[in-house]
C-alpha cells in the first residue's frame, strides 16, 4: 500500500473518531426523556373522606332535579323497607333532561372551542397590529427625514433668490412711498395684534396643560383588597400547616381537608394575582398618563413660548422696518422691494424648516406611543377553565340520570324507616330540595363525612361505599344523601351521609370512607405528567425521528390535545391526532420545547 493509501485510511479513521466524539458530546447535552404510547382505559375517580358514626336522624332522600314525577308510591307516615320504591320519575322526562344536559355539555364544549379560537384570533390581531405599528414607525421616520431634507433645500433655494434679488433691485417711484408707509404701519398693527393674541393663547393653553398634569397626578382611592386576600391566605396557610403537622404525627383522614385548603389557597392566590395585575396595570396607566401629560405640558410651554417669541420678533421687525423707512425717507427700502420679498421668502422657508423639525419630533413621539400600545400584553381569561368545570359537573349529572333511567326512574328507600314528609307531586317537576324525609326504625345509625365540591360531582344518593376502621372494613354501605347547603357545612364542602346497619360500627366510632367511580372507556389516555398547558391550551410532546449530519436522532414535536376527563394520575384525550404508536414524552431531565433534540433514556 502506497503513502497515498495510508493517508486516506488515516483520514477516514480520524473522521470516524471525530463523528463518534461529536455524537457522544451531543448525547450528553440532549435531554433524556421517558416515553409512553397512548392506551385505552377508564378514568377512575376515588373519593375519600373521614367522619364519625352518629345516631340516625331524619334523613333526606333526593331525586334528580327538573324531572316530571310519574308516580308516588308511599304516603306520609308509611313504613318502608330498604329498597322499597318511594316514587317513579317519568322516563321520557328523564330522557329529555339527559338530552338537555347533553346539549348543554356540547354547547360548553363548542363555547370552549370558540373561546380558544377567539383568543388565538386576538393574539394574531395583536401581532398584526404590532407589526403594522412597527412599519408605521419606520415609515414615519423615513417621511420625516424626507420632509426635513426638502425644507432644507427650500431654504437653500430662498437664499440663492435673495442673493439674486439684491443684485437686481430697482428703485421704487416716489408715488409708492405713501403706499409702502401704509403697508409698514398696517404690518406693525397686525404684528401687535398677533403678538397679543399669541400671549393670550399661550396663557390659556399652558393653563389647560397644567390642569391636565394635575388631574393625571391625582392619587386614587386606597384599596386594601390585596392585603385582605393576603391575610386570608396566611390564615388558611396556618390551618394547612397544622393539618400537615397532624398528618405527619400519624392522624388519619386529613387528606380531604388538606386538599380543600390547598384549593382555597390556590383560589385566593389566583384572585390576589388578578388583583395585583389589575393594580399594576392601573398604576402603569396612571404613570404613563402623568408622563404623557407632563410631556404635553412641556411641549405646550415650548410651542406657545416659541409662537409668542416669533410674534414678538415679527413685531420688532415690523417696527424696525417702519423706523428705517421713516429715517431714510423710504429710499433704500423702496429701492430694495424685491430684496424684501426675497428676504420674506427666506424667512418663510426657514420657518417651514423649523416647523418640519418640530412636526417630525411630534410624529416620531406619536408613532412610538402607537408601537408601545400595540406591544402591550393583556391578561388572560379563565372562562375556558370555568366551562370545563361546568362540563364535568353536568357529565356527572348525566351519568346519574342514566343510572336512574336504567332503573326505570324508580326512587328507592336507602334504609328501613318511616316516611315523615313527601315533597313531590305527580305531574310536577322535581327540585334540588329533598324529595322525601325518613326517620330510621331499623336500629341503624348514620356516618357523615365532608368532601370537596370537586369530589362531590362523583357521589350521588344510592351509591355504595366502603367504611374502614383500624380493625375492620365494611363494604356495600349505601349513601343516603349528599347535601350541598347549610352554613354548618361550609361553602367549599359537601356533606355525605351513609346508612350504617346495626351490629356493625359503634356509636361515636371514627372511620374512613372510600367510593370509586369509573368513567366510560376512552381510547386515548396518558399519564397526567405528559400534559402541558400554555395560554389555556393543552398540548403534549411526541418524540419523532429526524435525520441530521450526525445520523438519525429524535426531536420533540408539539401536538395540541383536548382533555375530556382526568384524575390525579391519568388524563383522557379527545380531538387529537395521536395514534396508539405515538411516542409521547411523559418526563424529561431538562425543560424541553418544540423542535428540541431528545433521546429515550432506555436507549
Amino acid at each position: 500500500m502506497g503513502k497515498l493509501g495510508k493517508a486516506f485510511l488515516i483520514l477516514m479513521a480520524a473522521m470516524l473518531l471525530l463523528t463518534g466524539v461529536s455524537r457522544a458530546a451531543a448525547a450528553f447535552t440532549v435531554a433524556q426523556v421517558q416515553v409512553e404510547k397512548p392506551q385505552s382505559r377508564r378514568i377512575i375517580h376515588t373519593v375519600t373522606g373521614s367522619g364519625m358514626v352518629e345516631k340516625m336522624k331524619e334523613q333526606a332522600v333526593y331525586a334528580a332535579a327538573d324531572v316530571l314525577v310519574a308516580e308516588i308510591a308511599v304516603k306520609q307516615g308509611q313504613k318502608v323497607s330498604k329498597g322499597d320504591v318511594l316514587a317513579r320519575l317519568d322516563t321520557d322526562s328523564i330522557q329529555e333532561k339527559m338530552e338537555s344536559l347533553a346539549d348543554e355539555i356540547e354547547t360548553l364544549r363548542m363555547q370552549n372551542m370558540d373561546l380558544a379560537a377567539a383568543q388565538q384570533k386576538e393574539k394574531n390581531d395583536k401581532n398584526r397590529a404590532k407589526t403594522r405599528a412597527g412599519q408605521d414607525y419606520d415609515s414615519t421616520i423615513s417621511e420625516s427625514e424626507r420632509k426635513i431634507k426638502e425644507a432644507k433645500e427650500n431654504v437653500k433655494d430662498a437664499k440663492e433668490k435673495l442673493k439674486e434679488a439684491r443684485k437686481q433691485a430697482k428703485k421704487q417711484s416716489a408715488d409708492e412711498y405713501k403706499k409702502k408707509l401704509e403697508e409698514l404701519q398696517a404690518a406693525v398693527e397686525a404684528a401687535e395684534k398677533a403678538y397679543e393674541d399669541a400671549k393670550e393663547l399661550e396663557e390659556s393653553e399652558v393653563l389647560r396643560a397644567k390642569r391636565a398634569v394635575e388631574d393625571a397626578g391625582k392619587t386614587p382611592a386606597v384599596d386594601y383588597e390585596t392585603e385582605i386576600l393576603q391575610i386570608e391566605i396566611n390564615q388558611k396557610q396556618l390551618e394547612l400547616n397544622e393539618l400537615y403537622k397532624r398528618r405527619r404525627e400519624g392522624e388519619k383522614g386529613l387528606d380531604t381537608q388538606i386538599r380543600a385548603l390547598e384549593d382555597e389557597i390556590r383560589t385566593l392566590k389566583l384572585r390576589q394575582q388578578e388583583k395585583e395585575n389589575a393594580e399594576k396595570k392601573q398604576a402603569e396607566e396612571r404613570k404613563q398618563a402623568l408622563s404623557r401629560a407632563q410631556e404635553d405640558y412641556s411641549n405646550t410651554v415650548k410651542k406657545y413660548s416659541r409662537l409668542v417669541n416669533e410674534a414678538k420678533k415679527e413685531l420688532d421687525e415690523a417696527n424696525r422696518k417702519l423706523k428705517e423707512f421713516l429715517e431714510s425717507d423710504g429710499e433704500s427700502l423702496l429701492e430694495d422691494a424685491s430684496v424684501a420679498a426675497a428676504a420674506e421668502a427666506l424667512k418663510e422657508a426657514e420657518k417651514a424648516l423649523e416647523e418640519a423639525r418640530r412636526q417630525s419630533k411630534e410624529d416620531k413621539r406619536q408613532a412610538k406611543r402607537n408601537l408601545e400600545d400595540a406591544s402591550a400584553e393583556d391578561e388572560g381569561s379563565h372562562l375556558i377553565e370555568i366551562n370545563q368545570l361546568q362540563m364535568t359537573e353536568k357529565q356527572s349529572q348525566l351519568a346519574m340520570l342514566e343510572a336512574v333511567k336504567k332503573n326505570g326512574g324508580k326512587i328507592k328507600a336507602q334504609m328501613e324507616g318511616t316516611v315523615t314528609l313527601v315533597q313531590l307531586e305527580v305531574g310536577q317537576r322535581t327540585t334540588e330540595t329533598a324529595a322525601f324525609l325518613m326517620s330510621d326504625t331499623s336500629g341503624g345509625m348514620s356516618f357523615t363525612a365532608k368532601i370537596s365540591k370537586e369530589d362531590a360531582v362523583y357521589v350521588t344518593a344510592g351509591d355504595t361505599v366502603t367504611l374502614k376502621t383500624a380493625e375492620k372494613k365494611y363494604e356495600e354501605l349505601s349513601v343516603v344523601s349528599v347535601e350541598t347547603d347549610g352554613e354548618e357545612i361550609g361553602e367549599e364542602a359537601v356533606k355525605v351521609t351513609v346508612f350504617v346497619p346495626k351490629d356493625t360500627l359503634s356509636l361515636g366510632e371514627y372511620a374512613d370512607m372510600e367510593l370509586t367511580k369509573e368513567s366510560a372507556e376512552y381510547s386515548v389516555t396518558l399519564p397526567l405528567s405528559a400534559i402541558h398547558t400554555e395560554n389555556e391550551k393543552n398540548f403534549v410532546y411526541v418524540m419523532v425521528p429526524e435525520e441530521t449530519v450526525l445520523g438519525g436522532q429524535y426531536a420533540a414535536q408539539r401536538m395540541d390535545v383536548t382533555v375530556a376527563e382526568k384524575n390525579a394520575i391519568y388524563a383522557a384525550l379527545t380531538d387529537s391526532d395521536l395514534t396508539e404508536e405515538s411516542q409521547v414524552i411523559i418526563s424529561s431531565d431538562q425543560i424541553i420545547s418544540a423542535g428540541e433534540k431528545v433521546r429515550n433514556e432506555e436507549n
